[in-house]
């Protein structure tokens, strides 16, 4: 990795050791020593990236491999303060899952197993969980009442391939290690839960591992529709024959990607995927509603959404609303609730392709029903554009700080997407769409260097006063500070600030003086709109009795990295600069002055306290 290009503008750092050559009440005008981050180029031209400084600044660089991450802040005991992640991974992936830990999102300490499958030995007879492998996409949960991390999973059943079924593991602690309910409940209930969890003998499974019978004994999953008592009334949109496989496996039914949901008046709900296969042509979402214990309440089951369905039970196809362009699949549920609406949020077309993405619908409980929003209404939360991001799905949402997040997976060949994945962040904030109603909006599927929020610094641009000396008819300077970045052009709502011909100066007055150690500058939206260069950004800054102004030289836009070789335009892209933290009160953007020209800027981010 090449190290970041450093302008050293002047000698003169405004903060530290050095801060003891400003001597008087005015400094005047002094240069800023700063790190302005733009790519270097290989000898073909290409754009290298830079290293960075994880402590103000995170990109999206995929270092950290794994598919189908689940993030949760710990707010309690030793590892408070950290967010945790587990997920679909290599090589402990086939046969468990490994946890991760971060002060930041960005950089990611594995540590070490969180969850292996139940199985050991009590003379010739070997106890374990329902399957050995292929675990897949765990949600980790902290329910509070119970004092416990509860971590969903599927799973294979035993030699039966990708036959799955979901279960759950539960630990005290963050990191682990999760033990399977089935044992947890057998080891620690009561003598009637002893005798519900109890392992059970599975003959046939035993000859499959050349076992004598009796020989294997098994600790069920969690969720097993053959136990369903019989009768069990199911709502008119999933029907018994559409939900249940006959045959071999009674009342079966192929699931994936459990994902629990704890409502404000403590009542549980586990989201899943009724999977492709077993007849199926395209995946469904559906619901259950939980127990205290998270045990299933196999009497409130419902199907929630259909690929390429609006609405269920609608009948109308995707023919009749282009915009969702789901292909075959509904998967990765995950629910959260904002105001007085419930917003379950899912991923489509299948997770090799470029265009596998996280949509939206909205409903008014739990149980839903739910209708997808279209594309137009901010329904398409987080998919691909141009070809920085690929197959950017699967997601979870985290809140720390007062801010929420949204991680998921990205394919690590950008162009091309497939299998191979890894992780990836960014903001989301809540914007009314032409409706009036309240939508999540992503500042991504973000690909360029951004003010890192996730730990002890803010952007406090919207803090500031904002004022401009030119700027278009129409526009308005509260688009530069509304923390919304237009990444895609659905959302209608959401605007960037437009300038006139001439010169400009953009000043954002704080009032007072803040501590702020990074700027970062999103541009237009479109090529034809970006600005290629700044002339400046000038600093009213403090250190102890000296007062001054501190100024850069021009910044030029790193159309290496944001437009390479005219291929596609990057959306989102930014000026961004660092330096040591100092005290400000108020910052200058000029730009230089153009004639015939139009030109817009989205976002100014402040990194500060």
């Amino acid at each position: 990795m090449k190290k970041p290009i450093a302008l050293f503008v002047g000698a003169l750092l405004l903060t530290g050791a050095a801060a003891g050559a400003l001597t008087g009440c005015d400094a005047g005008n002094v240069p800023l020593s700063y790190h302005y981050y733009k790519s270097e180029t290989d000898e073909f031209g290409n754009a290298l990236e830079s290293e960075y400084d994880h402590d103000i600044m995170y990109q999206n660089d995929l270092k950290t491999l794994g598919a189908d991450p689940s993030a949760i802040y710990i707010t309690e005991g030793a590892e408070k303060g950290y967010y945790y992640m587990y997920n679909t991974s290599d090589p402990i992936g086939a046969t468990g899952y490994l946890a991760y830990r971060s002060k930041n999102l960005n950089d990611w300490e594995c540590m070490g197993v969180a969850y292996n499958p139940t199985m050991y030995m009590v003379g010739d007879v070997t106890y374990t969980a329902f399957s050995t492998a292929n675990y897949w996409a765990p949600e980790v949960i902290y329910d509070e009442d119970m004092g416990l991390y509860l971590m969903f999973y599927n799973a294979g059943y035993l030699f039966k391939g990708l036959t799955f079924y979901i279960d759950v593991a539960v630990s005290e602690t963050p990191q682990g290690p999760f033990t399977q309910y089935a044992k947890w409940k057998y080891d620690t209930g009561t003598a009637e839960e002893k005798a519900e969890w109890a392992p059970v003998a599975d003959d046939w499974a035993a000859g499959q591992a050349g076992l004598g019978n009796g020989k294997l004994m098994v600790y069920k999953p969690l969720v097993d529709f053959a136990r369903m008592p019989a009768g069990t009334a199911i709502d008119e949109s999933w029907q018994k024959g559409d939900a249940l496989k006959p045959g071999e496996l009674p009342g079966f039914m192929k699931v994936i990607d459990a994902s629990p949901f704890i409502d404000e008046d403590g009542e549980k709900y586990l989201y899943f995927v009724q999977d492709l296969g077993d007849g199926k042509a395209t995946s469904a979402i559906g619901v259950l509603k939980m127990n205290d214990d998270w045990t299933p309440d196999y009497t409130q089951l419902k199907k929630l959404t259909v690929a390429n369905l609006v609405n269920i039970g609608d009948n109308k196809e995707a023919a009749n609303y282009p915009s969702l362009a789901e292909g075959s699949v509904n998967e990765a549920p995950f629910m959260t609730k904002h105001g007085d609406k419930y917003y379950l949020m899912y991923s489509a077309n299948s997770y090799t392709q470029v265009g596998y993405s996280v949509r939206v619908a909205v409903g008014d409980s739990p149980m839903g029903p739910f209708r997808k929003l279209l594309l137009e209404e901010g329904g398409w939360l987080l998919y691909r554009e141009g070809e920085w991001m690929s197959g950017t799905g699967h997601h979870s949402f985290v809140t720390a700080n007062g801010n929420t997040y949204i991680v998921y997976h990205a394919h690590t060949d950008r162009a091309l997407g497939g299998g191979a994945r890894a992780v990836a962040f960014d903001e989301i904030k809540w914007v009314e769409n032409e409706e009036g109603r309240e939508v999540p909006h992503c500042n991504g599927p973000s690909y360029s260097h951004m003010p890192l929020t996730t730990a002890e610094w803010k952007n406090i641009a919207g803090e500031a006063t904002v004022k401009s000396t030119n700027t278009a008819e129409g526009s308005d300077v509260k688009y530069l500070t509304d923390g919304l970045i237009k990444v895609h052009d659905d959302l209608s709502v959401i605007k960037e600030y437009e300038m006139g011909e001439g010169s400009v100066e953009i000043t954002l007055d704080f009032g007072t003086y803040r501590e702020i150690a990074a700027v970062v500058i999103a541009n237009a939206y479109t090529y034809e709109l970006s600005v290629g260069r700044i002339t400046r950004l000038e600093f009213a800054f403090k250190d102890g009795k000296t007062t001054g102004v501190a100024y850069t030289g021009a910044l030029q836009y790193d159309y290496d990295r944001y437009y390479p070789g005219e291929q596609y335009y990057v959306t989102g892209g930014t000026f961004a600069l660092e330096f040591k933290p100092m005290l400000v009160k108020s910052i200058k953007i000029v730009l230089p002055s153009v004639t015939g020209e139009a030109r817009a800027l989205d976002e100014i981010m402040v990194l500060g306290k």
